[in-house]
């Protein structure tokens, strides 16, 4: 069974970063005897049909809608001129969630981050665990980086760590260092570090830390001063690395930890407005209520009747 990987394509992608993660994935299958199972990779869009790129090459494309039900392996959404339209059409943002649900993987590069923090912000997750999917998990990510010398998000290597990253998940560190030399010969110095196999000084595992720190705190004040401490970082350093690693601020990863946190609570107790917003560190319940219109478009309260009236229905 072939491992179903799809690139989001809009009028003005990125054609170079399309084609670099196709490549990437199409090295890894011509690989003499490599493991797993081999990829299959499709061009989606919200429409379909041909799609200019920023090149105004135009490429040939599926209907979304048409991996919806059987889901993917990984999505990626490369960067480009039009991502920052398409994350004002809610239509498109609903159904790409409803996508999002069934994929295993999602990464954006550049520009295409926009689309990702729409979907966050385009209205009721329709169950907290989707919330938390959308908001939180760990394998929607940024093509950010935390290596030396870094690879930013608009860095020409960029879209190949990404790709590279789901080819090591997969195959292992060798397979991706093969395919890493012969996409982009002598990165690997750079791409190596962005996937894990090079010495960090341990700098990883303290971000990481510092992370899970977060997440069990977020109840009470945070600073970024505390949390560099818990790291054992000055805040300068721990501000970059966090960010490169995590792909997200310190600050949004906390308010993403209180945000899941509150619609848990919303739908799994009776507690009032107030008392969850103060159990999650928000201060009150016209804070929680600022912060639920702003990310989700619907306010606590409407959030608990519409995850309940769902349940009921199911």
């Amino acid at each position: 069974m072939a491992k179903r990987i799809a690139i989001l394509i809009f009028d003005g992608f990125s054609l170079v970063e399309a084609s670099s993660i196709a490549e990437v994935f199409r090295l890894a299958d011509d690989l003499e005897g490599g493991p797993g199972e081999p990829y299959a990779l499709a061009v989606v869009s919200s429409t379909g049909g041909s799609i200019a790129s920023s090149a105004t090459m135009r490429v040939w494309s599926d209907n979304l809608d048409a991996h919806a039900a059987s889901g993917l392996h990984a999505l990626f959404i490369p960067g480009g001129g039009g991502a920052s339209h398409l994350a004002t059409d809610d239509s498109f943002l609903r159904r790409l969630r409803a996508l999002m649900q069934h994929t295993h993987a999602v990464k954006a590069i550049g520009d295409g981050a926009a689309i990702l923090a729409a979907v966050a912000a385009a209205g009721p997750a329709g169950s907290a665990a989707s919330a938390a999917a959308v908001l939180g998990a760990p394998q929607i990510t940024h093509a950010a980086t935390h290596a030396e010398g870094p690879v930013a998000l608009d860095d020409p290597l960029g879209p190949v760590a990404a790709a590279l990253s789901i080819v090591k998940r997969d195959r292992g560190a060798q397979a991706a260092r093969t395919v890493a030399d012969r996409a982009a010969p002598g990165a690997w110095r750079r791409l190596g570090a962005v996937l894990g196999e090079l010495d960090d000084g341990g700098t990883r595992e303290k971000i990481d830390t510092a992370a899970r720190w977060i997440r069990e705190n977020y109840g009470q004040p945070i600073s970024v001063a505390k949390a560099a401490e818990v790291a054992a970082m000055s805040e300068r350093s721990f501000l970059r690395r966090f960010k490169s690693q995590m792909g997200i601020t310190p600050s949004e990863y906390l308010l993403r930890a209180r945000l899941d946190a509150s619609c848990s609570l919303l739908v799994g107790t009776d507690l009032p407005v107030d008392k969850i917003a103060r159990r999650c560190g928000v201060g009150s319940g016209d804070g929680l209520a600022k912060m639920f219109r702003k990310r989700l478009s619907i306010s606590p309260t409407e959030y608990r009747l519409a995850e309940r009236r769902r349940a009921r229905h199911q």
